[in-house]
């Protein structure tokens, strides 16, 4: 970490290389959690529709619209698709957790802030993906029971997933600001 002397103010300047901001996060109990959560909604969507096979009928809801009523009808074939995205999502999301490094955050990423910063943008990683599981599995149910959605659903949709981003983004600037006035000492 070098340190300079800004002549214009009686602040120092933290730098750091980028080498230095990689580290490895091990999960925190709640992430475990949350994971074996993600997991299961995961294994119960791609189970159901196995059990349920035999019984979804030729042409199942394909889209709903904004009230939850179906406005698109399919193959029950097309009921693959949301399994499969939920496999990707899931498979992308663990793997980018794992290289904090690359993420894009909304402060500065020091040496002082960095197990901070990293560790709340991984709880938002993971929390955005068990929601989108949980979102999944509930389109997944609906879909092979051919039934509408609740009139509820989008408005609690948009609220959990922008609310836990926004959440997490504050907490994420806060802790990072929080750290980065250490370095400036």
């Amino acid at each position: 970490m070098l340190h300079v002397k800004d002549n214009t103010s009686s602040k120092s300047l933290c730098f750091t290389s980028e080498e230095n901001l990689t580290m490895k996060l091990k999960y925190t109990k709640l992430q475990l959690v949350l994971e074996i959560i993600g997991l299961l909604l995961l294994v119960g969507m791609i189970v159901f529709i196995y059990i349920q096979w035999d019984q979804i009928p030729q042409q199942v809801p394909m889209h709903y619209n904004a009230l939850g009523k179906i406005d698109s009808w399919g193959s029950k074939y097309q009921i693959l698709v949301l399994p499969t995205i939920s496999i990707l999502l899931y498979t992308f999301m663990t793997v980018v957790s794992f290289f904090p490094q690359i993420w894009n955050v909304p402060v500065q990423v020091t040496n002082e802030n960095k197990e901070a910063v990293y560790l709340s943008t991984k709880n938002l990683i993971i929390f955005l993906k068990v929601e989108m599981l949980t979102i999944f599995f509930y389109l997944n149910y609906h879909t092979v029971t051919a039934q509408p959605l609740s009139i509820t659903f989008l408005p609690i949709f948009l609220i959990t997933i922008f609310g836990t981003v926004v959440f997490f983004i504050v907490r994420i600037i806060r802790v990072g600001n929080e750290k980065k006035h250490n370095c400036e000492l």
